[in-house]
């Protein structure tokens, strides 16, 4: 089985950008964007990375229809306004999405899924999209600006770490029901949408994905 990674393109130079894929041998690259076009680096824009990954056989494969941040779907996003990720990962297109990636990993390939954040815990491809391999039992590592990785269950951690530090005092002092790390960890990455999450309303500034 090959491997699944994660980076983001930020305003990287392109030489650089492709020397960390090349540095671990990634030959498919998914741009989950929503949107494959970059203002402040025009280099990632569709067409122009498509064609700088072709020249270095990594193949480039748009896929925001299925990965992407801002859905056009309204039913994916909740009350409050924001994208659910929780729904996007019920919906038909993103699991068409997850199964034909676990195809390519079957056959062997090494997969990049790449947006705009530089910061894995910044961005939907490792809060919504890692998320959903790792309930599969495929575990993304996120390739960082310094060209190392960093694990989905270090940002498990990361989540663990932002939201409930002091977990692990509490649950000695209580006589209430012992929250499992399984469950802070859900509500982590619950906490994190909500921070994160496309609002449709845009009455919340929100990060690019």
């Amino acid at each position: 089985m090959g491997e699944l990674f994660t980076i983001g393109h930020s305003q990287y130079s392109m030489n650089y950008f492709i020397g960390l894929l090349n540095k671990y041998g990634i030959d498919y690259l998914l741009d989950v964007r929503s949107t494959p076009y970059s203002k402040y680096a025009e280099q990632y824009n569709k067409e122009n990375i498509s064609r700088e990954l072709n020249s270095v056989n990594i193949k480039y494969s748009f896929m925001g229809k299925y990965f992407g941040a801002r859905p056009q779907n309204i039913e994916l996003y909740n009350d409050e306004g924001y994208l659910d990720f929780e729904k996007v990962r019920e919906s038909q297109d993103f699991n068409k999405g997850i199964k034909n990636v676990i195809l390519g990993l079957n056959q062997g390939h090494r997969i990049a899924l790449m947006c705009t954040e530089k910061e894995p815990i910044d961005c939907h491809r490792a809060i919504l999209v890692a998320r959903a391999f790792e309930m599969q039992m495929i575990y993304a590592k996120h390739i960082l600006l310094n060209g190392k990785i960093l694990t989905q269950q270090q940002l498990d951690e990361q989540l663990l770490q932002k939201y409930f530090p002091d977990r692990r005092q509490l649950s000695l002092f209580t006589y209430e029901k012992q929250i499992s790390e399984e469950e802070y960890l859900v509500e982590a990455y619950k906490k994190r949408n909500v921070e994160i999450g496309y609002y449709i309303n845009d009455t919340k500034k929100v990060l690019v994905m």
